[in-house]
């Protein structure tokens, strides 16, 4: 551990300890618990703990300097909810950057020169787009005033925490690299919950390949959990960081039965520390006591080395897919392409349905990448990119290609993706290549670039080799690891030029050499030949044995997926066989099915030619009955996979052909959304899928209810009140559980965030409810809700009032009075639904 009175003379104390945190070799201590101390100092809402800064320096700069006392190295400034959006609520949106600033000067006044003040920032408490209303370049804009005054009170570094959404970091990192030449130190840290991912189905893995992509000092987990639960997810972002590692559990919230003491609390974090942690300290509930028991118990604690990443990490918002040279053949589908036949038409007309379902074949078919390319010069091609990004996204989990040769469309896509996507692509065009390795060390990418600059494509190797040896020159120059770029061979087509083969071959060789990653793309070296698969295969396992790493082909044609097994498995790359060995079976009964299907043909046309009115007029009713139940299967399974264009022109359809809106609920709607929640209960699920399928199911049950209710009947189940209570001003829990009820045909009227108690009051009285639900993530508000059951049960003895929240349990819930708690939006489906059907009852 650290000890700043060990220093040399030569350096102030901040800069030992800095340079000691970027390297990570040496422990650090971070500060503890801020809400529940300055509650104990007089802070209460409404007002917010940021306005103390302003309204009671004093007790700000003393809480500093217990923690500096107690044994900290770094503490984090009184901005958790600093952001000019949080801020607004108060009226304070446009002093956003002076309670920053103040923020930090009380740090530093607290700390002096010897240690280290974090400038903390939260998140905004909102979901973007397309689950939310707030625009990628709107939650930019809310950190961005925040962070600048973080910089001027004199913070060190800045530190996003309590992350829940890794896109929303994103934004946050784009808007701190518009400040100081985009080179001000920041640590990013997430939130994970008990099945080890975020609430947005993130896993550790993931947001610590993003942090080292994006340029992260350090990666981190805070919040959520006590420290005996992050052992390993600490494990999980030293090993795919390749960074130092942040980490400040929870002591416990009130209530809870698993309270963490100090001393319990210092023996579980020294597992922290043997896990691979660099920097510990403590989140809610935790105190300076803490911070001493920490520093007495891990004093002398070595801490382990940073690993070497050395190879693509490819990632979606839930999946890591790692590619290069130890790793399968990274194949990237390739059919979201606006110049093939088949999609043209749907991108030229914005029919997403059809993108969405191309995405998912590929997927299905074996493809580890998606290329998303949706260049017609006739559309908006920033607003098709977002859309397109949108339903690749909503219907597969793997990673992106963002593929346009205008460098404000490839930032469009991403901006919109979630992870790690490849660039696809730059040529090596000087100002070209330098303005594609900012783009992926904005956003977090990995860079394909073409060898070719303004005189074309060299014909020979060394030719090529001289601009990928320029290419790897600048990323050395501009601190983009060689790792992440990922350099295109261009072969050309070989009825063209017998040589192309050949140059390619020795071409992908060199570029290994480098230490970058090699691709291709798969068809083009059969331009203009006939039977272009046998040549396409046969070029795929040549290049293979060269050194390829990336393909871009089709993963629909069934000898591309054969090939790249065997490859693999020929090259190394598929231990013990086991995924060759896989896809063997699929391989022999896709040939089987194949033979007998030519028999069928066969045998169907003899029949054909046999067959009686009477047998036709079976087969025709048998064929619509099954036409009718696979209607249903499709609204279903509509509904589960997200996709809310097809979901509503099947129920459309249903509609037309006079099925009963009530039927169409019930037996199409219900049960995909109970599906749903069997998914998101086993972990397959997370918060982003959940809101798809919700989102299919609305637009379901929106055009059935206003049937229902043209009819002059009432299929609505009952009137649910939702708030977070006054004070607190995080609702993104609250809008997901008015989302899913709506989508089960509740009637939720949602009052916002910082609610008064008379105002939910008011309007339980006015709808009727039957339920009112309550919400609160921060402890120090939690108290409201305690008062808020109270009165609301006095007046209005007949509701039921339900609770639920980050900082919420079940024994909370029990001892205020509440009549349920869940801890998710899925859960308070089910609890409504228990709570009437039980009201009915009585």
């Amino acid at each position: 551990m650290v000890d700043v009175k060990d220093a040399s003379t030569n350096l102030s104390g901040r800069r030992v300890l800095l340079d000691c945190l970027r390297k990570g070799t040496s422990l650090l201590l971070l500060d503890g618990g801020m809400g529940t101390m300055l509650a104990e100092r007089g802070w209460a809402p409404p007002m917010l703990p940021e306005e103390m800064n302003l309204q009671s320096p004093d007790v700000v700069r003393a809480i500093h300097r217990a923690y500096i006392d107690a044994g900290a190295n770094i503490v984090e400034t009184n901005s958790f909810g600093g952001s000019s959006l949080k801020l607004a609520h108060r009226g304070l949106g446009d002093r956003a950057a002076e309670i920053a600033a103040a923020a930090a000067r009380l740090a530093r006044e607290a700390v002096g020169e010897t240690n280290l003040v974090a400038g903390c920032a939260g998140p905004l408490g909102e979901l973007l787009e397309p689950f939310g209303a707030l625009s990628f370049e709107e939650a930019a804009e809310a950190f961005r005033p925040q962070f600048q005054g973080l910089i001027d009170g004199g913070a060190d570094f800045i530190l996003i925490e309590t992350a829940l959404d890794l896109r929303e970091v994103k934004a946050a990192v784009a808007a701190l690299k518009d400040l100081e030449d985009g080179k001000f130190p920041f640590v990013v840290s997430f939130t994970f919950e008990q099945q080890g991912r975020t609430v947005t189905g993130t896993p550790p893995e993931v947001a610590a390949h993003w942090a080292r992509a994006v340029g992260a000092m350090a990666v981190g987990a805070n919040c959520g959990m006590g420290p005996g639960a992050y052992v390993g997810v600490v494990s999980a972002l030293r090993e795919h960081s390749g960074l130092p590692v942040f980490v400040y559990a929870n002591a416990g919230l009130p209530d809870d039965p698993e309270q963490w003491g100090p001393e319990d609390y210092a023996e579980a974090s020294e597992r922290l520390v043997k896990a691979g942690a660099t920097v510990v300290g403590g989140c809610c509930r935790t105190t300076p006591a803490h911070i001493a028991a920490l520093r007495q118990r891990l004093k002398g604690l070595p801490v382990l080395p940073r690993t070497h990443i050395d190879y693509l990490p490819f990632a979606s918002r839930s999946r890591l897919m790692p590619g290069g040279r130890e790793y399968p053949l990274t194949l990237v589908g390739e059919g979201i392409n606006a110049s093939r036949p088949a999609i043209k038409p749907h991108i030229a007309s914005g029919s997403w349905g059809a993108v969405r379902d191309l995405a998912r074949a590929q997927h299905e078919a074996g493809a580890r990448l998606l290329d998303i390319n949706i260049g017609l010069p006739q559309i908006d091609q920033i607003e098709a990119m977002k859309k397109a990004v949108a339903a690749v996204e909503s219907s597969s989990d793997l990673p992106l290609s963002i593929d346009s040769d205008r460098a404000d469309v490839v930032e469009t896509g991403l901006r919109a993706c979630t992870g790690i996507p490849l660039i696809n692509s730059v040529t090596a065009k000087g100002p070209e290549v330098e303005r594609g390795i900012r783009l992926a060390q904005r956003y977090g990418a990995v860079l394909a670039v073409l060898p070719l600059d303004e005189k074309g494509i060299p014909e020979g190797v060394e030719g090529r080799m001289t601009l990928v040896r320029r290419v790897v020159e600048t990323a050395d120059r501009m601190g983009y690891p060689r790792s992440m770029l990922v350099v295109d061979g261009l072969c050309m087509a070989v009825g063209a030029d017998a040589e192309a083969p050949r140059v390619g071959l020795a071409t992908l060789a060199r570029i290994e050499e480098l230490g970058c990653c090699t691709m291709l793309g798969l068809s083009n070296i059969s331009h203009g030949m006939p039977a272009r698969s046998a040549i396409n295969k046969a070029w795929l396992a040549m290049a293979m044995a060269a050194g390829l790493h990336v393909a871009i082909a089709n993963p629909l044609d069934r000898g591309v997926r054969e090939t790249i097994a065997a490859g693999d498995l020929l090259c190394g790359h598929d231990k013990d066989a086991k995924r060759y060995l896989s896809l063997a079976d699929s391989f022999v009964q896709v040939q089987a099915r194949d033979q007998s299907q030519a028999q069928s043909d066969a045998a169907a046309e003899l029949k054909k030619k046999r067959k009686n009115d009477l047998t036709d007029g079976v087969r025709n009713m048998n064929m619509k009955v099954e036409a009718k139940e696979d209607e249903w299967t499709e609204l279903r399974r509509a509904i589960v996979q997200g996709d809310p264009d097809k979901a509503g022109d099947l129920g459309r359809a249903m509609d037309e052909a006079g099925t009963d809106p009530t039927t169409i609920i019930n037996k199409g709607v219900v049960p995909a959304l109970t599906e749903v929640g069997k998914l998101y209960d086993s972990g397959r699920y997370f918060l982003p899928q959940l809101l798809s399928s919700a989102g299919a199911a609305q637009k379901v049950c929106d055009v059935e209810m206003a049937r229902i209710a043209a009819s002059g009947e009432s299929m609505e189940k009952g009137t649910v009140i939702l708030a977070t209570v006054e004070g607190d001003l995080h609702d993104l829990g609250k809008n997901v559980v008015a989302t899913m009820l709506r989508s089960h045909g509740y009637k939720v009227v949602d009052l916002g965030k910082n609610v008064p108690c008379a105002e939910i009051e008011k309007a339980a009285r006015e709808h009727r409810a039957q339920i009112v639900g309550l919400s609160a993530l921060m402890t120090s508000t939690m108290f409201r809700m305690e008062e808020d059951v109270s009165a609301l049960k006095s007046e209005l003895p007949e509701i039921r009032v339900i609770v639920g929240g980050a900082s919420v349990s079940d024994d909370y819930s029990r001892r205020i009075g509440a009549d349920g708690y869940s801890p998710d939006a899925v859960g308070a489906v089910k609890l409504v639904a228990d709570i009437l059907e039980n009201s009915k009852g009585e």
